[in-house]
């Protein structure tokens, strides 16, 4: 995934996720169109398809940066 080096991570191991997961899983830790940092904690196949539940990341699973919260989360999903 090219768009990790453009990004700019907390931590290595956040960067490495991001950037070396092979498909079907990668990117498991992304950037919504929205910009908000989701990560898929979740696969289901389905007769339509692979489904995806994702959820939004508040803090680094690995040094537990703040990353973002609530409220910016909120102001940058359109209902």
């Amino acid at each position: 995934m090219n768009e990790a080096r453009d990004e700019i991570f907390c931590c290595d191991s956040l960067k490495e996720v991001v950037a070396g997961l092979p498909a079907p899983a990668a990117p498991t830790v992304y950037r919504a169109d929205n910009g908000v940092l989701m990560m898929v904690v979740g696969l289901v196949q389905t007769e339509e398809g692979l489904g995806y539940l994702d959820q939004a990341i508040m803090h680094c699973p690995f040094c537990g940066t703040k990353l973002q919260d609530a409220k910016a989360i909120a102001e940058k999903v359109s209902h």
